[in-house]
């Protein structure tokens, strides 16, 4: 009984220790993140030591792909490695990210595989485990798929998981894409031209002034036997999103007659719409549509959803 008792007392140490560590300021809190991961699990161990990297080494753990972290306002990242005689090897990467919208975001970069009910999302596939929850977004990869990789692998997200003493706010701007004909797993939530690019090539250059000061979001869309892309930009301020608007379709429409209208339609390249609408902060832009109709009805249906969000921001605020 005294063993058990000592059991629980060091369990509620640890948790928190761990919930201490995930509130306190930003940059204490990223020291703290090895405190979510166990020394050992189902007979894997930990490796001596843990590496961390941060904003200014990130480039050292992974090449071009550290670019799309830091648009995430990624902090810190710790890695950890586990083994166990005659099992394949595992590894475990702890991303703090600055705020859990981006934490979001950075999950959203990849919604591959099987849904789990891990954390506040989590996908799984071929050895490979993620999630988020709050400020945090996890990975942890088997060197190869076995039966027993992928329950440990889940056995760790959950404990990882339930470490994390609280859940993050995902990002507001997602609820303002109509849920009707959605394709869930195409939705991305991201701030920079270096995102958009992996999702949906635009143009060279940056024609919708994207930078960490703003937030999109993209999603497609199943209509008929024809898919359409839907992306919500929300500016600093109503003045930054109409000059975004006027240098997309100076740049985009080049030839086109220039219209003043805050919303455009226009036929392009094999014959699909593209339109592009400005209010206040946010710009709505539909491509690949078959159709005006289609563009006119989505761009309306953020208009709504936009106004629904607003008004449930400003009952939050209160």
């Amino acid at each position: 009984m005294r063993e058990q008792r000592l059991l629980v007392l060091v369990a509620g140490v640890f948790g928190l220790f761990a919930a201490a560590a995930l509130t306190q300021e930003p940059g204490d809190r990223a020291m703290q993140i090895g405190t979510l991961l166990p020394r050992q699990i189902d007979g894997w161990r930990a490796g001596a030591d843990d590496k961390t990297f941060t904003r200014d080494t990130i480039f050292e753990y992974m090449d071009g792909a550290g670019e799309i972290y830091l648009a995430y306002d990624f902090q810190r990242l710790l890695v950890r490695q586990y083994a166990k005689a005659g099992a394949p090897a595992l590894a475990a990467e702890v991303y703090q990210m600055e705020s859990s919208e981006d934490a979001f975001g950075i999950f959203s970069h990849d919604l591959d595989g099987q849904e789990v009910a891990l954390g506040q999302g989590a996908r799984y596939a071929a050895g490979f485990l993620r999630f988020w929850k709050d400020r945090v977004f996890v990975r942890l990869l088997a060197e190869r798929e076995t039966d027993e990789t992928r329950a440990v692998l889940m056995a760790l997200g959950k404990q990882i998981a339930s470490a994390i003493p609280r859940e993050g706010k995902r990002p507001l701007l997602v609820d303002c894409l109509p849920t009707e004909g959605l394709l869930s797993d195409s939705v991305r939530y991201f701030h920079k031209q270096v995102s958009l690019n992996c999702y949906y090539y635009l143009a060279d250059g940056n024609l919708l002034n994207l930078s960490e000061r703003t937030e999109a979001v993209l999603g497609r869309y199943q209509r008929g036997e024809h898919k359409v892309w839907l992306l919500v930009v929300r500016y600093p301020d109503a003045q930054e999103a109409r000059s975004a608007h006027e240098q997309f379709q100076r740049i985009y429409f080049r030839g086109k007659p220039s219209a003043e209208s805050p919303a455009r339609v226009e036929k392009v390249e094999r014959g699909e719409f593209v339109s592009v609408q400005w209010e206040d902060r946010f710009l709505t832009l539909v491509f690949e549509a078959q159709d005006k109709e289609t563009c006119v009805r989505l761009s309306d249906a953020v208009t709504g959803k936009l106004k629904e969000v607003s008004a449930w921001k400003r009952q939050r605020a209160k």
